[in-house]
């Protein structure tokens, strides 16, 4: 898991590792360390995406595909699945992303903040997902939850305006080092509120009540809905580190499959 941190100064844009503020995922916290307003994943091309400078202080999941970042003209190497880039750059153009093919790509807007500089130290992870991410749906259905692929509600491009994105009311990161030794056991429980998980290191198994099973690893994404009924549970492997992105009420709506 890469965390790369860039921030416009007078001397131009500053590249660091950035560290990502954190809590064991057992301990229950609040929802809103980091301050996210709205979001927006994209499947797209090289040119599709929203002008970097346009957005104000971000943050970019990779889900998939290899992005090569330049700034001000420096390369700044390459960010894969589950590494984060945190950006506040004003100028347009002075922030440049390329990649082959197209990209699975999810936005945060962060306004007012950035990752701290500093090393997460996370511990080396090499389970990627080759080709397109997993997206999941766990949601409750009368009492039994049921794992479904997730589906955008909508086309994922042109990018609309921010205003015109789902509104967040905030997001933040957990980490549990399971160790490597194969699925630590775990609980039942109900997602605490509608919120995308997005696993940045390490991997797991998430079990609905209608007995399906998946194994989500770094750039794979969860759409965490049964808030009521009996709950999944989530196994654990190696060093985890998720991302949480909290969805306000009626901001992005699902149907299950017929």
């Amino acid at each position: 898991m890469r965390v790369l941190r860039l921030e416009q100064t007078g001397a131009g844009i500053e590249a660091s590792s950035g560290f990502l503020p954190h809590r064991d995922s057992r301990v229950k916290g609040p929802s809103d360390v980091i301050p996210a307003t709205a979001f927006w994943m994209m499947r797209a091309v090289k040119g599709q995406e929203p002008e970097p400078g346009s957005l104000g202080p971000h943050l970019m999941v990779v889900l998939s595909g290899t992005v090569r970042v330049r700034a001000d003209g420096n390369d700044l190497g390459d960010l894969g699945p589950g590494d984060v880039l945190g950006a506040d750059v004003a100028p347009d153009g002075a922030l440049d992303l390329e990649w082959a093919g197209d990209a699975w790509l999810f936005y945060a807007l962060t306004p007012r903040w950035l990752p701290s500089p500093g090393d997460n130290q996370a511990r080396g992870d090499e389970a990627r997902r080759p080709g397109r991410p997993l997206l999941t749906w766990i949601y409750d259905d009368n009492g039994t939850s049921r794992s479904e692929p997730f589906t955008w509600p909508g086309p994922m491009v042109p990018v609309p305006p921010t205003d015109e994105w789902p509104q967040s009311h905030g997001a933040f990161v957990t980490r549990r080092d399971y160790g490597d030794d194969g699925y630590a056991p775990g609980v039942w429980h109900n997602g605490p509120r509608p919120q995308l998980g997005f696993t940045l290191n390490g991997c797991a198994e998430n079990e609905t009540g209608d007995g399906t099973v998946t194994r989500p690893v770094a750039g794979d994404m969860a759409y965490i809905d049964d808030v009521t009924g009996a709950g999944h549970v989530t196994r654990g492997q190696g060093d985890r580190w998720m991302l949480f992105v909290t969805v306000a009420p009626e901001h992005l709506r699902s149907t299950p499959e017929a």
